[in-house]
C-alpha cells in the first residue's frame, strides 16, 4: 500500500493539471452557444446565432484567410532556416575541431524564445518603422517566420539523433555535395519530424498576438488580433465561436503530430 501511494498522488495531481488546463476551454463552447448578445452562458437555450455571424462576416473572413496566409509562409521560411540550420549543427556537432561553433549556433537559433517578446516586438517595431515595413503582410509573415525557427529547430535536432552519420559520410565519399546529401540522404530520414516541425510553426504563428499588434495597424489584422482588439472594445461572443475553431484546428494538428511521432517511435 505504501509503494503504491506515490503513483496515486502522481495520478492526482496529472488529473488536476489536466483539469485546470481544460477547465477554461471547455467554459468557451458554451458560451460560444450563448443566445445573449454579450459573453455569458446561454439562458434560454443555445443559440448558433454568433457562429452564422462569423461565418456570414467579411472581417472574420478575411482576418482568418490573413492568418491562414501568413501561417503558410512563414511555415515554409521556418522550415528552410530552422531544417538546414539544424542539419549544420548536427554535421558540425561530429567534427571535433568545430565542436565550440555549434553552441553558439544553436544559442542563435532559440534566441526567439529566450528574449521575452514584448522586448523584441518593440524593436522591430522601430526597426520595420525605418525600413517601411511597418504594418505589412511581408513584415508580420518576417517576424512570424523569426518566431517559429526555434520550433523548428528543436523538433529536427530531435529527428536527426535518430539519423546515423555513417550515412552522410558514404554519400561523401560518392561525391555527392552537402545539398544532394542533405536532399536525398538526410531529409528522407526525418519526414515524421518535418510534421511534427511544420505544425508546431504554424500553430505558432496561428496564435502569436503579441508581437503582431506592434508590427501592424489596419492593413493586417490576423484572427488573434481581431480577436484582442474585439475584446478590448466589446464582449461580442462571436469571439468565443471563433476560439472554438481555433481550438478545433489546434486539436486537429496536434493529433496529426502524435500520429507522426508515433510512427516516429
Amino acid at each position: 500500500m505504501k509503494a503504491q501511494l506515490p503513483t496515486l498522488l502522481l495520478r492526482l495531481c496529472a488529473v488536476l493539471a489536466l483539469v485546470y488546463l481544460i477547465a477554461p476551454l471547455a467554459v468557451v463552447i458554451p458560451v460560444s452557444l450563448t443566445d445573449q448578445r454579450m459573453l455569458s452562458l446561454p439562458v434560454d437555450g443555445i443559440s448558433l446565432q454568433h457562429y452564422e455571424t462569423v461565418f456570414n462576416s467579411r472581417e472574420w473572413l478575411g482576418s482568418a484567410l490573413q492568418s491562414l496566409l501568413i501561417g503558410v509562409a512563414s511555415t515554409f521560411l521556418a522550415l528552410f532556416l530552422g531544417v538546414f540550420s539544424a542539419i549544420g549543427c548536427w554535421m558540425l556537432g561530429h567534427g571535433s575541431a568545430k565542436q565550440g561553433k555549434v553552441g553558439l549556433f544553436r544559442v542563435v537559433n532559440l534566441l526567439p524564445l529566450v528574449i521575452p517578446s514584448i522586448i523584441y516586438a518593440l524593436g522591430v517595431y522601430r526597426v520595420f518603422v525605418e525600413i517601411g515595413l511597418y504594418d505589412t503582410l511581408i513584415g508580420v509573415i518576417m517576424v512570424h517566420t523569426v518566431g517559429s525557427v526555434p520550433f523548428v529547430f528543436v523538433a529536427i535536432s530531435t529527428n536527426l539523433e535518430y539519423v546515423d552519420i555513417a550515412l552522410v559520410r558514404a554519400a561523401r565519399s560518392l561525391g555527392a555535395g552537402l545539398l544532394r546529401t542533405a536532399v536525398s540522404v538526410i531529409l528522407p530520414n526525418i519526414k515524421t519530424g518535418l510534421i511534427s516541425a511544420a505544425i508546431f510553426a504554424f500553430l505558432h504563428s496561428w496564435d502569436e498576438v503579441v508581437v503582431t499588434l506592434f508590427v501592424s495597424s489596419r492593413a493586417v489584422h490576423t484572427l488573434p488580433r481581431k480577436m484582442w482588439e474585439g475584446l478590448s472594445e466589446n464582449l461580442d461572443p462571436a469571439i468565443a465561436c471563433v476560439a472554438v475553431a481555433l481550438i478545433v484546428v489546434t486539436v486537429i494538428m496536434l493529433s496529426i503530430e502524435q500520429r507522426a511521432s508515433a510512427k516516429r517511435g
